[in-house]
C-alpha cells in the first residue's frame, strides 16, 4: 500500500504476487505522464491481428512492409509471432492497418498529492490488527 494510506497502521504480514515469467520479453516503453508513468506494450496476439488486418485490405506481406519501411521477411516474422515489433513499429503498423497493437500499462500504484488517488487502495479493503492481538 502507498504511504498514505500506511500512516499509523502496523505492518502484520506481507502478500506477494506473482504472474510467472512470461515466455519471452516483452517491448515496452515507459513514459511520464500528468499524474504518474505510463507503461507502453505491445497486445499478446500482435501476430494474429496484423496478419487478418493485411489479408482484409487485400495486402501481401510485401505491400504492408514497404509501406511501413520494412522487409517482407521482418513482417513474415512478425506475424508468426517470431519477432515482436518495436513501439515505433507497431505505431505504424498501427497506423496502415487501423488496428490497436499498443496497451497502455498505468502505474496503480501512484499516489499525486497534486491530483489525488482515483481507484482503490490496499487499505480500503485490508483489515488492520493491533499488535496485542497477535
Amino acid at each position: 500500500m502507498c504511504s498514505q494510506c500506511a500512516k499509523g497502521k502496523t505492518v502484520i504480514g506481507v502478500l506477494t504476487f506473482s504472474q510467472g515469467a512470461p515466455s519471452k520479453p516483452r517491448t515496452a516503453v515507459t513514459r511520464r505522464r500528468r499524474g504518474g508513468e505510463v507503461e507502453e506494450i505491445i497486445v499478446e496476439n500482435y501476430g494474429e491481428i496484423i496478419r487478418s488486418a493485411r489479408e482484409r485490405m487485400g495486402w501481401t506481406r510485401d505491400v504492408l512492409a514497404a509501406m511501413v519501411g520494412e522487409k517482407e521477411s521482418t513482417i513474415r516474422r512478425i506475424e508468426a509471432g517470431q519477432l515482436e515489433p518495436t513501439i515505433d513499429l507497431a505505431r505504424k503498423l498501427e497506423k496502415v492497418l487501423k488496428v490497436k497493437l499498443i496497451e497502455e500499462l498505468t502505474d496503480y500504484g501512484d499516489y499525486s498529492e497534486d491530483y489525488g488517488y482515483e481507484g482503490v487502495t490496499l487499505g480500503d479493503i485490508a483489515e488492520f490488527r493491533d499488535r496485542g492481538d497477535i
